[in-house]
């Protein structure tokens, strides 16, 4: 490793490695908002804090030319904890796309060259690497070790690369690996209300016969990968599930129908592509490191910006018996209610993380509560629903020690061992989102009132869903997964362009055989369950 400057460290970092981009103008700020920024090396020439405010916590280093330890960029970097040389004096130029590594030596701090091991790997074994990993076989839940590192350009790269034939089958049999453990380990499909596997089977097969038309009008109007990358500025917008779900239901539909004698498997193809190859793009953009879902990240997903998960947890509340009280009411009548609102659902509820605090071992889930009013779901059970917010928002702040199992899995449902996530909760913000897109912080005293209001809505809803007959409740429950992209369409600017009534194909098979339970679950669980296949789902060919 050459030499190449020596400055004054805003703090005694440890050592850190990253590509240097040289940010001359606040036109090279705002260009790198949507990028992954862990890694990157920012090298500027004054310590004024405001040039680089908008993405200075997200960095994974700074070299600064000019400035001292009294330099406002020295201090809000100390702040941060993101290592920083100010005052630094360069022996050789450094370049955009220098690997560099940061660290202090003797109170000194030095940027050097950073050696071909020192930083991921060129992009194109990145990518051969990822195909490996994805082509591996897990253990028997299809855990496997996510040991690559993969930097912005290599992800850039993963992103623009076309789906062969052979790639495309490489992914929908990992897809069906990991599937087939989670839609085993999971409760029953009983529901006293909804006739779950009736609808459920409906709602794949609808979104087979319909999701590859809606994603090509949504792709062309804003790409997935952008679509993904706006997660990252805040929660509520995009649940993470509803991006699972457009991968998974989609191929779940497929083999539905591929039990059902209908569909050969090799038939359709360019639209299996088009919507898994959206699937990807989308679900490889929020973490940014090149993990596809929640099991591949080790069961977490940390995708929110460290300044966005600081901000909701800012206006937390140290909890008190009464406090802790309140807090668990008011999330089992919202969790209550929303299961009731998404037809017997986990639609509407989506936990991220665990984001670790500045010290300790202590972390947050961010758990969203994504629709409780009238929405871009455009459910007609919810349209003169009138809770007192749109959708909520809980930064549930916790010790880590007091858990031994800790797992979030791919639905973005957190379980634990001991099993009670919200007992050792000691710090709590709730934010309440306004019809207009505003957000505020709910003050404890107020939890208790919502609480109430949402149960008033939620008897308003059971009622109507009660005097539904057998039939009604079914195309429901079906409308709701079937409308799994409006979102997605929403933030695209393109709901008005999409034809969202049901397919008659899918109608085709109500009410024989997929009105009648028996044969939904023969036809479900032999399809995706009780097959002679590695995974859930066929292979293309």
């Amino acid at each position: 490793m050459s030499l190449l400057g020596k400055g004054l460290p805003s703090y005694h970092f440890a050592s850190v490695t990253g590509t240097v981009p040289y940010f001359r103008s606040p036109d090279d700020v705002i260009a790198s908002l949507d990028s992954d920024l862990e890694s990157t090396i920012a090298l500027v020439a004054s310590g004024g804090t405001t040039f680089l405010s908008p993405i200075l916590g997200r960095l994974g280093g700074i070299v600064c030319l000019d400035g001292t330890l009294r330099s406002h960029l020295a201090i809000v970097s100390r702040e941060f904890e993101v290592p920083c040389l100010v005052g630094t004096e360069v022996t050789a130029d450094i370049v955009d796309g220098t690997a560099v590594g940061l660290s202090v030596e003797d109170g000194v701090g030095v940027v050097v060259q950073a050696a071909a091991h020192d930083h991921a790997p060129p992009a194109a074994i990145v990518s051969e690497d990822w195909w490996g990993y994805i082509r591996r076989v897990g253990d028997e839940i299809a855990v496997k070790d996510f040991d690559l590192e993969v930097s912005a350009e290599a992800l850039d790269q993963l992103v623009a690369e076309k789906l062969t034939d052979e790639r495309l089958n490489d992914l929908v049999q990992h897809m069906g690996r990991a599937f087939k453990p989670e839609i085993t380990r999971r409760s029953g499909f009983t529901s006293e209300l909804f006739p779950m596997l009736p609808y459920m089977s409906l709602s794949v097969i609808e979104d087979f016969h319909s999701y590859a038309d809606r994603v090509r009008v949504i792709d062309e109007a804003v790409p997935a990968e952008e679509l993904g990358r706006r997660l990252r500025q805040g929660p509520n917008r995009i649940s993470p599930l509803w991006i699972w779900m457009i991968g998974y239901h989609y191929l779940c539909g497929r083999q539905c129908l591929i039990q059902m004698g209908t569909l050969a498997p090799d038939e359709r193809l360019e639209d299996v592509r088009t919507v898994v190859d959206f699937w990807r793009r989308l679900s490889l953009a929020p973490r940014g490191d090149g993990t596809l879902d929640y099991k591949d990240a080790g069961f977490t997903n940390c995708y929110l910006a460290t300044d966005v998960v600081d901000e909701l947890v800012s206006g937390a509340t140290k909890l008190d018996p009464g406090t802790a009280k309140a807090l668990k009411r008011l999330n089992a009548t919202v969790s209550g209610y929303s299961f009731l609102y998404f037809c017997d659902s986990r639609v509407g509820i989506c936990d991220s993380g665990p984001y670790r605090r500045p010290s300790g071992s202590r972390q947050t889930i961010v758990r969203d509560y994504l629709s409780l009013a009238p929405s871009s779901w455009a459910y007609p059970w919810a349209e003169d629903l009138d809770p007192p917010y749109l959708g909520l928002t809980m930064a549930l702040t916790f010790d880590r020690s007091a858990f031994t199992e800790f797992e979030i899995n791919d639905w973005g449902t957190t379980f634990t061992e001991p099993d009670q996530l919200l007992g050792a909760v000691t710090e709590a913000a709730v934010h309440g989102y306004r019809t207009d897109g505003t957000r505020e912080l709910i003050a404890p005293a107020e939890w208790s009132n919502i609480a109430a209001e949402i149960s008033r809505c939620h008897m308003k809803l059971y009622q109507r869903f009660a005097a539904m007959d057998r039939t009604e409740r079914i195309m429901a429950a079906t409308t709701m997964y079937a409308s799994g992209l409006r979102p997605f369409a929403a933030v695209a600017g393109v709901t008005d362009r999409i034809d969202w009534s049901m397919s008659p194909d899918t109608l085709a098979l109500y009410p024989d055989p997929l009105g009648n339970d028996d044969q939904a679950a023969a036809i479900f669980g032999s399809a995706l369950v009780v097959n002679d296949l590695p995974g859930s789902f066929s292979p293309l060919h």
